[in-house]
């Protein structure tokens, strides 16, 4: 009796073994939606990733080259958890195979965005950048929206590991965006000045925001902590169903 072809979704992970592509390996093994079907990173080459991981042996091993990846798999997605220096291009390789990719990296400039805004378009293949996949940050970048419309003087504090490369983090630059879009402003505004960016590196965080906003004889704060980055796997199987309906370059979670 022949087994019935897997309906799952296949999916490449990008830098497999930092800490965020090891958190996505095991929500993706755990899931019943997608397949890990090929994982990527410089270190370990050839070995499998399961047992790097300490998952016990899953007979996939770990690839250090993208491009034949990308040529030897039939993949319904790409997944970067990379570093700011290599993100740009990881993603123009998965756009240039037709591989819709999802993208956990921050650290992006406008001008990356362009690049790749451009050529997602011209390949008609989406990619879905997202600061924070952590549902409760999504939710408080929504709220810090919302605030930021009737409380206009408003300051960040963002707080992460130090091993974290770029600050201000994604999170916090998407909130303050955000934030002078309900204000009628845009960052040529002197978006600084108006919603200033504190920046905390330290040992035991993980990923932490606080939006502080204050009026006459009044505060609001608004606050996302992750302790575990297991809190980012819920929000990386939805960005996956969000990758599959969209088109062009999308920045952000839709709730």
């Amino acid at each position: 009796m022949k087994e019935k072809p897997s309906t799952k979704r296949r999916v490449c992970v990008i830098g497999c073994l930092g800490k965020m592509g090891q958190v996505t390996c095991r929500g993706l093994l755990s899931g019943p939606d997608f397949e890990l079907a090929a994982a990527v990173d410089i270190a370990h080459p050839g070995e499998d990733l399961g047992e790097i991981s300490h998952l016990g042996h899953i007979g996939l091993p770990i690839a250090d080259n993208l491009q034949s990846i990308l040529a030897q798999e039939q993949l319904d997605f790409a997944i970067d958890f990379t570093t700011p220096h290599t993100v740009v291009n990881n993603v123009a390789l998965c756009l240039q195979a037709k591989v819709p990719v999802l993208v956990g990296t921050t650290g992006w400039t406008e001008e990356d965005l362009e690049k790749i805004r451009l050529l997602s378009n011209k390949m008609e293949t989406a990619v879905l950048v997202v600061p924070n996949f952590a549902i409760g940050a999504v939710l408080m970048m929504e709220f810090a929206r919302k605030a930021a419309k009737y409380m206009p003087h408003a300051e960040i504090i963002e707080m992460h590991n130090p091993l974290k490369l770029d600050k201000p983090s994604g999170t916090a630059k998407r909130t303050r965006e955000l934030m002078l879009k309900a204000m009628g402003k845009t960052d040529d505004d002197d978006s600084e000045h108006l919603i200033p960016i504190h920046s905390v590196r330290l040992p035991g965080l993980v990923a932490h925001q606080e939006v502080i906003f204050g009026e006459l004889g009044q505060s609001l704060k608004i606050r996302h902590d992750s302790f575990q980055r297991e809190s980012f796997v819920p929000g990386i199987l939805l960005g996956l169903k969000q990758l599959s309906q969209s088109k062009g370059l999308k920045i952000g979670l839709e709730l």
